[in-house]
């Protein structure tokens, strides 16, 4: 087959400097998506200043003007015709802006409470608009790229394998880079650590529009109708149960990144640990997409994500009976007041009377990479004035009866919060190929569509289904704000046991219920491997024939 040929087959091998290219374009999302998923809520009744319940509804209200936007800019995008293809322009365009909205909305202006409501809303809305003129021309494109199943499931294993590569770097970074770049002022580090991200972001997406080649067009005959396209998709059973999917799993995904940081600050009161819990997750993540091409070679899509939502909700509320360590060996300083540690407090059993308490600090390099100061040999308690953000542990020595030299380092991790590593690396290895299996599932609902119709809207396919992802990302979000404003959370101050308990729900069984959840509307999708294979074969003999 010629260069020429190959550039416009619609079941065209694609290189893989092609399928990097796209594949760096989802990186770019995820610089901004884990911070909407894992840290915005945080950030905002945290660092800037929102109660819950405020957020809560920001969250809720903001997705009226995302109501309108996403299939508005599907419909924009099926009909844009320029020299770089009708969804490639957007990434060239968009990029900036995006990123100016993103550090607007990561910013912490000197504003009384209600200014900072107006602020919030405006720009999280920006942000959220500027995301969607960015993410729904991009989700298109992997659409006609190519319509081969074996190539759609390749692209998208390696999307995500992007995607979630960057979920480790955002997820497991942020913290330690907004202290940084913050050096006492968590407000300023967390804008220059957003800022940071969008420059890179901005890199990545111009490399997508310069790699990749638009392929798959409607057919010659078609005539633009936005409404008609609608109606389409309202009859279009696999996309509107792939719509439900997205927002059921969507909540899921959101529910346990933006709990978690509340999880490890309060529950298990190991905040040093959120990082390395949240890039964990990414990592996990992103061997679980990798695996796709792997999976899907071995069972059908539709079957293959029953089986792994199943593992997920059970393992989540299993997850629920993890019980919080009686001693979790590190203190990490809340109050700017002076506090009085007992090294008793630290370790599990008594400490031998001629034991030698060695008190250190956890001096943060970055995520893993940590030195430990010894701070004083001050015996069993010691007394700190203002050290507020120090992260204290103790190390024991002693000799037993039988002489023997005993070392206890209050550092090592407690069996329960392994437990809870453990649990979350596993859940987020079955939820992993999630994300490719369902956007390959959507190119196959837009193909399906054709073929049922003769009408083909790549982007109004794609921009319900990114509509979804947000309607998800907000319900789960504005549910953990409208659940610790009931429960009585107070940023920044120790919980109530009912307030703990809640925020573990929302951590482990709450993510479980949804997982199950997702099962049942999976049960309803019928599009097979077989028939897809029957349907590309007769698209192919269509084009063949308007040729």
């Amino acid at each position: 087959m010629s260069q020429l040929d190959s550039a416009n087959d619609r079941t065209a091998k694609l290189s893989w400097g092609e399928k990097l290219g796209y594949g760096v374009g989802d990186a770019g999302f995820n610089f901004y998506w884990i911070i909407i998923g894992s840290y915005l809520l945080y950030f905002y009744t945290d660092i800037f200043g929102l109660t819950p319940a405020v957020a809560s509804v920001m969250f809720l209200v903001t997705k009226i003007v995302d109501a309108f936007t996403d299939p508005l800019m599907g419909a924009i995008a099926d009909r844009t015709k320029t020299r770089w293809g009708k969804f490639r322009p957007y990434l060239l365009f968009g990029a900036l802006p995006m990123a100016g909205a993103a550090t607007l909305t990561m910013s912490t202006p000197d504003l009384d409470e209600t200014g900072k409501i107006v602020w919030a809303y405006a720009t999280y809305s920006l942000m959220m608009l500027t995301y969607t003129i960015l993410s729904t021309p991009y989700s298109s494109l992997s659409g006609v790229l190519t319509a081969d199943t074996r190539e759609r499931n390749s692209i998208f294993g390696i999307r995500f394998f992007f995607a979630y590569f960057t979920g480790i770097l955002v997820g497991a970074l942020t913290p330690d880079l907004a202290d940084y770049f913050g050096n006492g002022d968590d407000a300023t580090g967390w804008q220059r650590t957003m800022l940071l991200y969008s420059l890179i972001a901005t890199v990545l997406f111009w490399i997508t529009f310069f790699t990749t080649k638009e392929r798959i067009q409607p057919p010659a005959t078609q005539q633009p109708n936005a409404i008609q396209d609608i109606q389409d998709l309202l009859q279009n059973r696999p996309w509107l149960i792939l719509f439900a999917l997205a927002l059921i799993i969507m909540i899921t995904l959101t529910l346990r990144g933006s709990s978690a940081a509340y999880y490890f600050k309060y529950f298990v009161e190991r905040p040093d640990l959120i990082g390395a819990y949240i890039g964990l997750q990414m990592a996990a993540y992103m061997v679980g997409a990798g695996c796709t091409p792997f999976l899907t070679a071995w069972m059908d899509k539709a079957k293959l994500l029953v089986l792994l939502m199943s593992i997920v909700g059970v393992l989540s509320i299993a997850f629920t009976f993890v019980p919080k360590p009686e001693s979790n060996g590190v203190q990490s300083i809340q109050s700017e007041n002076k506090i009085v540690l007992q090294a008793s407090s630290f370790i599990d059993g008594a400490i031998p009377e001629n034991a030698k308490v060695s008190w250190e600090e956890h001096e943060k390099v970055f995520w893993v990479v940590k030195k430990r100061l010894v701070i004083a040999d001050a015996g069993k308690t010691l007394v700190l004035e203002n050290a507020k953000g120090k992260v204290i542990s103790v190390k024991i020595s002693y000799r037993d009866p039988q002489g023997n030299s005993v070392v206890v380092d209050s550092a090592d991790f407690p069996s329960e919060i392994l437990v809870m590593f453990l649990l979350n690396i596993l859940i987020s290895l079955c939820l992993g190929p999630k994300s490719p299996l369902t956007w390959s599932m959507y190119a196959d609902a837009a193909d399906y569509n054709e073929w049922k119709t003769g009408r083909r809207a790549t982007a109004m396919t794609f921009s319900a289904a990114t509509f979804a992802q947000k309607i998800g990302g907000a319900l789960g979000a504005a549910a953990i704000g409208a659940i610790l404003a009931t429960i009585g959370y107070t940023a920044n101050q120790a919980q109530s046991d009912a307030s703990q308990m809640g925020i573990v729900i929302l951590q482990t069984a709450v993510p479980g219920v949804f997982a199950f959840v997702a099962i049942v509307a999976l049960k309803f999708y019928d599009l097979s491997g077989e028939k897809l294979e029957s349907i590309q074969a007769d698209l192919k003999r269509r084009q063949a024939e308007t040729d």
